[in-house]
């Protein structure tokens, strides 16, 4: 029979797809296609029309670029707002988004959307496919739920490549297909900032034939983006990487939305005024660096044979890097799926813990929306990827440590 703490969660699932597709609808209605719905995608789709009337080399210019993406907002009306958004990824990965230019935007972007989907649904399958029935469609169910699915989705986010490409890693790397599984982290220069504990990680593992697979795929990646866009292009795609951690003069502040990430950074920006700034950044360094160190560490103690037995490693590795990362949002959490479908089919983690995870940010869209409803003073703008930030961080912590403990805990980790 099913216990009332499953029905509850049937109830809260089905309440919260009705609402996640009732405020989709509704922010298309108000917002309309591409100022605000679908706005990354606009950057990529953008960057793939100048790429095939321009060329590549014109993918990382405001003034080439920028005209494609007014057009697209001034589908939802004339004096819809159009926030520039420059293009970070390496041409390669351009390639992605050049055969939709020849769809409408709308069909473009519906079809972005249903690839997304699609990656997410054969990036997971193989991590449910441990559970029974009925809880892995209720799994599947809280995944494609949770806001970071959410808000890439609202975004025309790349996050859902990003979890194929690291859910093969996990599933070569569990079948001790070394290279294989170091091939797959190629993907994951979409978004370079994910590798950062990782490599490092992997190296201090002893794990040369992975970090000789990822090589192999960063310098296909590297030579396409090269041979794409030439020798000016990645130093001009290298400029806007930068540009995401110290100002930049093309970049408004909205764009970069430190202050909504989920790691030590969006802390720092946030306590700005209420400590003098060579205590508070100093601090928030030290913080970064004493997350990193024992996961780091972790990797080193667990050596060559157990980094490819413990899911716990991946667990801590992800978290961690989501909080020491300097450019991490709520909707690159997407990565992490892998790890806790694992970590909940080993029982690693209490059951109200990952459900914390998938089920509490992704109420807040509705929560603002009742507040404002009942005239509750609220801050103005960006209320909720405020909130999922510091969520997020402060659930990541916590996963965090309950990962990592068994590693100093001075017995064998189970």
């Amino acid at each position: 029979m099913t216990s009332r703490k499953d029905r509850a969660l049937n109830l809260l699932i089905f309440a919260l797809a009705l609402l996640e597709a009732l405020y989709l609808l509704g922010a298309f209605r108000l917002a309309g296609l591409f100022p605000v719905i679908g706005a990354d995608f606009r950057a990529l789709y953008a960057a793939a029309q100048a790429a095939r009337e321009n060329g590549f080399a014109a993918i990382y210019d405001p003034d080439r670029t920028f005209p494609y993406q007014e057009a697209l907002c001034r589908m939802a009306g004339s004096e819809a707002p159009c926030m520039f958004i420059p293009m970070v990824f390496l041409p390669a990965f351009v390639l992605l988004a050049l055969p939709l230019t020849a769809l409408p935007p709308a069909m473009a972007f519906a079809t972005w959307s249903g690839i997304s989907l699609l990656l997410a649904l054969l990036a997971l399958r193989p991590f449910l496919r441990a559970f029974p029935g009925p809880e892995r469609h209720k799994l599947l169910a809280v995944m494609l739920l949770s806001y970071p699915s959410l808000m890439n989705l609202l975004w025309g986010q790349v996050n859902a490549w990003l979890l194929l490409g690291l859910a093969r890693f996990q599933i070569h790397r569990e079948a001790r297909a070394d290279l294989r599984s170091g091939l797959w982290l190629g993907w994951l220069l979409l978004k370079p900032q994910t590798l950062i504990l990782l490599l490092p990680g992997l190296a201090l593992a002893g794990q040369w034939a992975a970090l000789a697979g990822f090589g192999v795929s960063a310098c296909l990646i590297l030579a396409l983006s090269l041979g794409l866009s030439g020798p000016q292009g990645l130093w001009e795609w290298w400029g806007w990487i930068s540009g995401f951690a110290r100002p930049h003069p093309a970049l408004a502040p909205a764009v970069v939305g430190a202050e909504t990430m989920m790691n030590w950074r969006a802390l720092g920006v946030w306590l700005q005024g209420t400590l003098p700034a060579w205590i508070l950044w100093p601090g928030i360094g030290a913080a970064m660096i004493l997350t990193a160190i024992p996961v780091l560490i972790a990797w080193r103690k667990a050596g060559k044979k157990e980094a490819w037995e413990d899911d716990r490693l991946m667990l801590a590795t992800w978290t961690a890097t989501f909080t020491t990362s300097w450019h991490a949002h709520p909707h690159t959490a997407m990565i992490l799926m892998p790890s806790l479908l694992r970590a909940i089919h080993g029982e690693m983690i209490p059951r109200g813990l990952w459900l914390s995870w998938s089920l509490i940010p992704a109420t807040l869209p509705f929560l603002v929306i009742l507040l404002d409803a009942l005239r509750v003073p609220l801050p103005e703008g960006g209320v909720v990827s405020f909130l999922a930030g510091r969520i997020y961080m402060i659930l990541h912590l916590v996963l965090y440590g309950w990962a990592i403990r068994p590693f100093f805990s001075g017995g064998r980790h189970p």
